[in-house]
């Protein structure tokens, strides 16, 4: 797992902002998460998107009525990342 931000500043810096739903939002740890998900070497689409789902929602609050558009984001950051 991802080493916890230091201070405020630090998990400042570790906010990166997608768009959900249309919508720019600040995701703290996400690069990090997609990182650790990386290193597990899962394959099928459902399995990668509920362990990025899972690393995500430890740092950021996902309204339950929004969650299928954020994992649709952070789906699409994770595939954006493979190149």
């Amino acid at each position: 797992m991802a080493d916890k931000p230091c201070c405020p500043a630090d998990a400042l810096r570790r906010i990166r902002q997608i768009n959900v739903n249309g919508i720019p939002t600040g995701i703290i740890m996400l690069d990090e998460s997609i990182c650790e998900v990386r290193k597990v070497g899962l394959t099928g689409e459902r399995e990668i998107r509920e362990a990025l789902m899972k690393r995500v929602k430890i740092y950021n609050y996902i309204p339950p009525g929004v969650a299928d558009a954020y994992a649709e984001a952070i789906m699409k950051e994770y595939h954006a990342a493979k190149k």
